[in-house]
């Protein structure tokens, strides 16, 4: 079986320019080393191929669960660095090098912590608890439209269970097929999936899908859920207060070309937005600028909760460069869905490396965003949300972590904890 792994293995590399080549054949060498058994649970079958996965590279041709023939492969999607649009501002920034790393120490602490995807690509995750399991749907990676993890608690790494939406949507250019940041939730008895993807004119727009069970498959709608003419409109995010819904998204507009956090009303079954996007949140600091003197932004990825044990409305939204170290969460609280709202973080990000006061944790990793959140049947508010192992970036993999978050008495503040249980010494977090 190994044997067969590295020759096909072989195949992808052998179209993958050489000092990336170079690079992740010498990576996933050290993780053959590091590992003496290459078994991920994929249902009742094994993806012993995840340990090679990689975002930005090619991952192994793997064959469904079923038994059906093997996908074939292609690159992993990547997210480009600036909005498409048909008329660009003449003041769109370009981007700049890669920065080198400036966040990166290393946390003492006495074991490491474990990713929720294990060794699997799992970016942008959205979290739901349903039917007693945790259920975790990530932006595309092949063979799969939208990876879902499950499991039954946060303490240990979850298993891929297949795909959540193996059909895409018939208006989904066919030539950018990737699903980004899929959030789901139950509502109007049934499961609604919200997602963003490439329309045919090539700009982003929101979809939403059904199913019956938080397992999928989901059906996707005939039409967008939202589009906006000539600029951006992705990671959407549901959120409820009372009896009401409202979606929550990045928009791309004249004055915001890399993005500002809206809020909407949803339609009692969750399929329709009722009126524009309100907007609450715009970029202010140095540390959301991911492209120099081009302006803020990317300002994308919110979500929102009410913590269980303030009553306090929180938000949180990535910015900079998802592609680098510098990719950061930011943390507002809130009057209400609808805002207006307050930041907690202000001159620096809430959230980027794993040696930020905000979070308590033995794991080191870089670029920490797209966060959701899941009160848990223990009544507590958990996080999870995808960064690079160590002081990693692109084309290292973006992995799901999960933690618990807890209000900090008298500060009026909010701290991420490593969840007990998840920490194993079998599954190494420093990137060498």
């Amino acid at each position: 079986m190994v044997a067969a792994l590295l020759v096909r293995e072989a195949d992808d590399l052998a179209v993958t320019p050489r000092p990336m080549a170079r690079r992740a054949v010498r990576r996933r060498l050290s993780r053959l080393r590091r590992r003496r058994q290459l078994k991920t649970t994929l249902g009742s079958s094994t993806l012993a191929a995840s340990l090679f996965a990689s975002a930005g590279l090619h991952e192994l041709r793997i064959g469904r669960s079923s038994g059906g023939p093997a996908a074939a492969a292609e690159p992993l999607p990547t997210r480009p660095t600036l909005p498409a649009t048909t008329t660009p501002p003449s003041t769109a920034p370009s981007p700049p090098g890669v920065p080198s790393s400036t966040t990166t120490s290393t946390v003492p602490g006495p074991g490491f912590a474990a990713s929720w995807s294990g060794d699997l690509v799992a970016a942008d995750p959205g979290v739901l608890y349903a039917e007693g399991r945790y259920h975790v749907y990530t932006t595309s990676a092949l063979p799969y439209s939208v990876p879902r993890f499950a499991g039954r608690d946060l303490g240990h790494p979850g298993g891929l269970m297949g795909d959540a939406m193996p059909e895409r949507p018939a208006w989904v250019d066919p030539q950018d097929r990737v699903i980004w940041a899929p959030q789901v939730q139950r509502i109007g008895g049934r499961y609604v999936m919200y997602f963003a993807a490439t329309g045919p004119d090539g700009l982003k727009c929101l979809g939403a899908a059904v199913a019956s069970t938080p397992d999928g498959p989901f059906a996707p709608e005939a039409q967008p859920l939202h589009c906006s003419d000539h600029y951006w409109a992705i990671d959407p995010y549901p959120v409820q207060d009372g009896d009401q819904w409202y979606l929550l998204w990045r928009q791309d507009d004249h004055e915001h070309t890399t993005g500002k956090i809206v809020v909407a009303p949803l339609s009692a079954d969750g399929l329709r937005l009722v009126g524009d996007g309100h907007t609450l949140l715009t970029g202010t600091q140095d540390w959301e600028r991911g492209y120099g003197d081009g302006g803020i932004g990317p300002i994308e990825n919110p979500a929102m909760v009410r913590h269980p044990d303030t009553g306090e409305w929180l938000l949180t939204w990535s910015a900079n460069r998802w592609e680098t170290e510098s990719y950061a969460t930011g943390l507002a609280r809130c009057a209400g869905p609808l805002g207006p709202c307050e930041r907690i973080s202000s001159a620096e990000p809430w959230l980027r490396t794993g040696r930020d006061p905000a979070i308590t944790t033995s794991a080191r990793f870089g670029g920490a965003g797209g966060m959701s959140f899941v009160v848990g049947p223990d009544g507590r508010l958990y996080a999870v949300f995808h960064a690079y192992r160590g002081a990693g970036r692109d084309p290292d993999p973006r992995l799901t972590w999960a933690y618990r978050v807890d209000a900090e008495p008298g500060t009026g503040g909010y701290r991420l904890v490593e969840i007990s249980g998840n920490q194993t010494g079998n599954v190494p977090v420093n990137g060498t």
